[in-house]
């Protein structure tokens, strides 16, 4: 288990017992580290895979951990193993346990679109005005609140301000809504699982005794719910062991907190702490460009990265046009690569940017000059029109409550079924004390819809009583409730829904062994718990474009950051603001220790982006980055006036 690791990381290896603190610097091996020391401690004896408990943020880097950690330890099944997300170490505790805290067991998870949903019936019940108050920004302020572990009654008491006065009446209101429907969004399962924790001393007690050994991956990437969760769960054994890389802290906007790594020691005073300095991806120029742009940050762990690799090439600072001459700049240098070396493919090259709006002229120009790309981060498999409705009708039938995803397709496909009747149904529903989905053959409509609800009903009745596979069940859902022929127009798009309801059902198959109810409840619950970055792949040779954000934990051979610009990269939202700025300069080290053979930052005279041509200025960390680790070029046609200006 401890062959083939550096000393650094062989020490960590061999920690087992107290807090540990791992720095770990971009491509040092993070994972391999975290792996062989699961793989340690099971193999020396010191502990059972089921008590200990590995986290991370995605379920990519999760399922890669499992893999590994199995392959180690050459064992035929990888499910006593506890590693997973933090949702879904999350669902899994309240799906035992919720009742305690008054909630049903079989609750269903709402995505970001069905939050939005319950958010704008709250509104229109409040009359308040969702043109001057958007809708999504209340979510997001709630979202906010709950990450940090705030509830409606507190946040009433602490609100300031005509806005936190007005998301305080809508927070309580969408979660009896979100109770009423037996369901929970993405911040509650954190909330609840740290209020369960906290309010249920044996059910603490419980857990702690389980997991004997905690291990935390991009603990940097912790929000204020996440790291009281791994710390009321270790605070029995306390043998705590969290790695990650302040540098890499990217997220802030969805709560987290860079400082949960940085003051660990304080927390924790005792603990030991390891630096895993060695790089296996970069080249040396490009570690040293990087570290030279983070370097200016005042809040920092202080690390020093090398490779064995050597210096490698420059890190190429390209001037350019405009966005048109972005695009073709990068083309032009990926077929003279191609070119150069046959063992090249398009999927060792990627094209990052700091706005999905940049995203357009990219495209446009590798279309033109037939250059195939795949977009991360995009319209997701799960968020298309008819995977949604799919997995509406999958909802209702495992939650009865849930009206949310009754009304996305109480008239999906057509029954006649309007606003007012589908008030109307709601009301009787409400009436009656009962499920709206339970009471559609009676609710008191004539015609058309009378009979369709009747036949909905009789369909519901029969899928929650449904004994065969869950994949029958599919096909059988399409069939009687008519969507597939509804689907099926005739036309282009309407051949490519019927692909993607396939390729649903062949995600769906893979949960044919299991009693039907659990299939379809674990089913939607992993649907649930899916990111933009787990559908990634490398099949079929194409360049990869996405965000920086999108980013972390990839890596390629070759990587053009595009609008590497004042007022892009740093983001205009920084220039107030210092905390928001020393981010920008993390995204940009991100972004740049993705390579590991060479790196270009491109930035134009002139931009035509949201609307409007504005000239440009290079980003201010271009200048962070020392002479002799870069060469700079302009590519033309240049405006020479426009340089003059550009330069004055």
């Amino acid at each position: 288990m401890l062959s083939g690791l550096n000393p650094a990381q062989r020490e960590a290896v061999e920690t087992v017992t107290g807090p540990v603190l791992i720095l770990a610097g971009a491509g040092s091996g993070k994972t391999k580290t975290l792996t062989h020391r699961i793989a340690h401690l099971v193999s020396a004896r010191l502990a059972q895979p089921e008590n200990i408990l590995a986290v991370t943020f995605t379920n990519k880097a999760a399922d890669e951990m499992k893999h590994r950690v199995q392959r180690l330890l050459k064992l035929k099944s990888n499910k006593a193993l506890n590693i997973s997300t933090f949702h879904s170490l999350c669902v899994k505790i309240l799906r035992r346990d919720i009742d305690k805290l008054g909630h049903n067991q079989n609750f269903t998870i709402l995505d970001t679109d069905e939050q939005l949903t319950a958010i704008k019936q709250v509104v229109k019940a409040l009359e308040i005005d969702p043109k001057r108050y958007a809708p999504q920004a209340i979510l997001s302020h709630i979202s906010s609140a709950k990450n940090e572990l705030i509830e409606p009654a507190e946040y009433d008491r602490l609100s300031a301000g005509h806005w936190q006065a007005l998301v305080a009446r809508v927070y309580p209101l969408y979660q009896d809504r979100l109770q009423k429907n037996n369901s929970l969004d993405f911040d509650d399962l954190l909330l609840l699982t740290v209020k369960l924790l906290r309010t249920e001393p044996a059910v603490l007690k419980r857990y702690q005794s389980w997991f004997a050994y905690i291990m935390v991956d991009e603990y940097q990437d912790t929000n204020t719910a996440q790291y009281q969760l791994v710390k009321l769960l270790s605070d029995k054994h306390h043998n705590l062991f969290v790695v990650g890389d302040d540098w890499q802290s990217i997220y802030s906007w969805r709560g987290a907190n860079y400082r949960n790594i940085l003051e660990f020691t304080k927390d924790y005073p005792k603990a030991r702490v390891i630096k895993l300095e060695e790089n296996y991806r970069s080249t040396q120029n490009i570690l040293d460009g990087a570290q030279a742009i983070v370097a200016a940050n005042q809040h920092r762990s202080q690390k020093k990265l090398w490779t064995k690799a050597g210096a490698g090439e420059k890190i190429t600072v390209q001037c350019v046009a405009n966005e048109r001459g972005e695009g073709e700049f990068i083309v032009r240098e990926m077929r003279a690569r191609l070119a150069q070396d046959p063992q090249l493919g398009l999927n060792d090259f990627v094209v990052l940017y700091r706005t999905n709006a940049q995203s357009r002229s990219l495209e446009e120009t590798l279309l033109k000059r037939g250059m195939p790309y795949r977009i991360v981060g995009g319209v997701r498999f799960y968020d298309r029109r008819e995977i949604k409705d799919i997995l509406a009708y999958l909802k209702v039938v495992a939650n009865p409550f849930d009206e949310i995803s009754l009304g996305r397709i109480i008239n999906v496909p057509t029954r006649g079924i309007g606003e007012k009747g589908w008030a109307t149904i709601l009301e009787y529903a409400q009436r009656n004390r009962s499920a709206a989905s339970e009471v559609l053959a009676d609710v008191p409509l004539g015609g058309k819809a009378k009979l369709a609800l009747e036949q909905l009903s009789q369909v519901l009745t029969q899928a929650r009583a449904w004994s065969k596979n869950i994949s029958a069940l599919f096909d059988w859902l399409l069939k009687e409730t008519g969507y597939l022929n509804w689907l099926n127009d005739k036309t282009i798009e309407g051949e490519t829904r019927i692909e993607n309801v396939n390729e649903l059902k062949s995600v769906i198959e893979k949960y044919d062994g299991l009693d039907t109810q659990l299939a379809l409840a674990t089913f939607l619950e992993e649907v649930s718990l899916i990111q933009d970055t787990d559908t990634y792949t490398t099949d079929g040779g194409a360049v990869t474009l996405m965000t920086l954000h999108s980013a972390k934990g990839l890596e390629f051979d070759y990587v053009f950051i595009a609008g590497v610009e004042e007022n892009l990269l740093p983001h205009p939202r920084s220039a107030m603001d210092r905390d928001e700025l020393e981010e920008e300069r993390r995204l940009c080290y991100v972004g740049i220790t993705r390579a590991k053979k060479k790196v270009y930052l491109l930035y134009t005279m002139q931009r035509m982006l949201y609307g409007g041509l504005n000239p440009s200025a290079p980003s201010r960390f271009i200048d962070d980055i020392p002479d002799e680790l870069k060469e700079e070029t302009l590519s033309g046609p240049i405006n020479v006036e426009a340089i003059f200006r550009h330069l004055s």
